[in-house]
Formats: structure tokens, sequence, C-alpha cells
């Protein structure tokens, strides 16, 4: 526990795009461009880092970006451009090597999320839309029904397998607004 109000730190586990990608990890050339990995998440919790383990060569420079979208499976507007991670995997970079990224540590100023008028800007610039404005939270403040989408963003020769820890933050169901109990 590192905090006040906060629970385990934790690896939230992610979905591939398909079997290839979960079994060797993220193949890096140009065919995968794109989205690959996706991490629902089932609690309130805050990022810590996110990272990609090689799991074979790179060679080239691979960039990898974590985004946030606000509703989990829904791009539009709200979803942002590396707000949790962005990764460069340098040219060379060895089979067992972790490189992370706490950019989710990070924040809107509070005049920038001041000039965010709508909730798809705001979301899109990394705040959040809470009574009619802009709040400059962490990046990596998460709540159940977002997901953190890994895309691969240039074509390169190498593979590796993203990862997302995350602190858990106590919370009562009955706060979140995506949580809703069944009948």
């Amino acid at each position: 526990m590192s905090g006040y109000n906060t629970g385990p730190r934790v690896a939230l586990t992610g979905r591939y795009k398909d079997a290839a990608a979960e079994f060797g990890g993220i193949d890096f050339s140009v065919a995968n461009v794109g989205d690959n990995v996706f991490f629902n998440i089932p609690f309130k919790c805050r990022v810590v880092y996110a990272g990609v383990i090689v799991t074979t060569i790179i060679g080239g420079d691979a960039v990898v970006k974590f985004d946030r979208r606000h509703t989990a499976g829904a791009d539009g507007e709200s979803r942002t451009d590396g707000t949790i991670a962005n990764i460069t995997l340098p040219d060379t970079t060895a089979v067992g090597q972790v490189i992370y990224d706490k950019a989710a540590q990070g924040s809107l100023t509070e005049e920038a999320a001041a000039l965010l008028v709508t909730a798809a800007t705001c979301q899109a610039g990394g705040g959040f839309w809470r009574n009619g404005e802009c709040q400059n939270y962490p990046y990596g403040y998460l709540e159940p029904g977002m997901e953190v989408v890994v895309q691969s963003i240039s074509g390169t020769t190498g593979k590796g397998q993203p990862i997302l820890i995350v602190d858990m933050c106590e919370e009562t169901m009955g706060n979140l607004a995506a949580m809703v109990e069944t009948a």
C-alpha cells in the first residue's frame, strides 16, 4: 500500500486482438500498426506505470502508446493520445528488458483544463468532465467502465508484452457512475 485510501498494487490483465499477440506479444511490424491490447478497468484505480516487456529483440525504434477511453469499446472524440504512456523501445532493445513510462502520473494544468469547454475535448485532453467543467485529475485516474488501449504506432521488427500496473483505490460501488447492481 502506498498512501491514504489506496488498496493493493496489481497488474491488470489485457485482452489481445488475436491469439498470436497474446502468446508472443505485440508484433511491431507495419502489418500490426494500430490497436493491439485492451485493458478493461474493473475498479477505481490509479496507474503507477505502464510498460512493455521485450519478447523478441527490437530492430528499429518501436513506438507504443497507451490511451485512455472514457467508455470501454467506444473511440469517439474522448479517447486520449498516449496520456497513460508513450513508450519508445530503442533499436536493439534486448529480450527481457522492460521499458516503462510514468506519464499517467501527470495531469492537465488548471489553466489548460479551463480552456476545454466540452466533455469530449476535456476527456480527449486527459481531463474529467464533472459538474459541467473540465477537472484536471491525474491522467492515470481510472474508474470502472473505462478502458486502456495499447497501440503500436511505428512499423519495425520485434515483439513485446504490454503491462499496466495500478494501485486499487477504495470506493463505495454506489459512488461510481458506471457501476449498476443487478435487480
